[in-house]
């Protein structure tokens, strides 16, 4: 099991940054979250403090006002600190309304797992309708997520990912909405009804998303047009510069390099030079060849995507296609 990753279970081909291990068949929210190793639960604790009498030099314990710790039931992990209006969601209540949500659907569960000792929880659910041109397949999934330290709302989120290259690539389309939250409060038990809306929400963009990939491989990006892209993305660094050094100038030559690469050699003749092909290259630049530390990378990773600031680089790209070579 990589390292940081505490436990996760998957169905067919893992998905989501090849993490996890796999199962067959599909699942009910139970039994992912067994499989997961995310069967425990979390409660709230008082904070305490030691205070020191300057007088006797003896130490009193007294209570923290208003802060609890959220604590793992099973191994009394403190997973994190928050306010008094926190309410613990725990990991079956989060996923179970999922059960109801996928009954006429043919989404499925397909990876669950913990991140950073238990303090983020996700779920990765495959909406069984892929976007599909030429040979070209993007696997749409929603990826839903859940905190235990009061960091994040409880979130869903669509996560398209190209099967060939695995990238998430999640075009900020007009008029879509690829994301739905709300905050740890003592009503969002109330809250969690709205989620069904989050299937709707991604068929929708499923949709558009196809007519998107398809308008991008139709359109030809000149020479000049991709050079403008890849300065404004990924500059180039010279070595009189001011403030510049040797690593900074390698760096900047091994990334225009490797994306220019994977632009002009990209997968599938028929969307060469196509404003798909710069997307993908950018986006297979930064989510899989660009600098990490190696120190749980898989986190790291999965962290981006979670927060939405995995491919700021290719959204970027994405902006200037729209506005240097849209001819529609």
């Amino acid at each position: 099991m990589p390292a940081g990753v505490e436990s996760m279970f998957s169905a067919k081909e893992t998905p989501w940054h090849k993490i996890g291990n796999v199962t067959e068949g599909a699942l009910t929210s139970s039994e992912a979250i067994e499989k997961a190793g995310l069967d425990w639960t979390v409660s709230i604790r008082g904070l305490a403090t030691f205070q020191e009498d300057n007088n006797t030099d003896v130490s009193s314990l007294i209570d923290v006002p208003d802060h609890y710790a959220t604590v793992r039931d099973t191994d009394n992990a403190v997973l994190g600190v928050v306010g008094n209006r926190y309410t613990p969601i725990q990991n079956i209540e989060c996923f179970d309304f999922l059960d109801t949500v996928l009954d006429d659907s043919e989404a499925k569960y397909e990876t669950a797992g913990s991140l950073y000792g238990g303090k983020i929880v996700w779920m990765l659910i495959n909406l069984g309708k892929d976007v599909v041109v030429g040979e070209d397949r993007t696997v749409p999934y929603l990826l839903l997520t859940n905190s235990h330290d009061g960091s994040t709302a409880i979130k869903g989120m669509t996560t398209p990912i190209r099967v060939v290259c695995a990238n998430t690539l999640s075009l900020a389309l007009k008029d879509n909405v690829t994301s739905f939250g709300f905050r740890h409060t003592n009503n969002v038990h109330n809250k969690i009804t709205q989620a069904r809306k989050l299937l709707e929400i991604n068929y929708k963009y499923i949709d558009n998303f196809q007519e998107e990939v398809e308008k991008l491989i139709e359109q030809h990006v000149e020479r000049d047009d991709y050079f403008k892209i890849l300065d404004e993305t990924f500059p180039m660094v010279y070595p009189n510069e001011e403030n510049t050094n040797a690593l900074q100038v390698q760096r900047a030559e091994f990334a225009r390099s490797q994306i220019t690469q994977l632009f002009e050699l990209t997968e599938f003749d028929e969307q060469r030079y196509s404003a798909w092909a710069v997307l993908n290259a950018i986006s297979n630049f930064e989510q899989w060849h660009a600098p990490i530390r190696k120190y749980k990378r898989d986190e790291a990773i999965a962290m981006r995507t979670i927060k939405g600031t995995q491919s700021p680089m290719t959204d970027k790209a994405y902006s200037m296609i729209k506005e240097l070579v849209w001819k529609y």
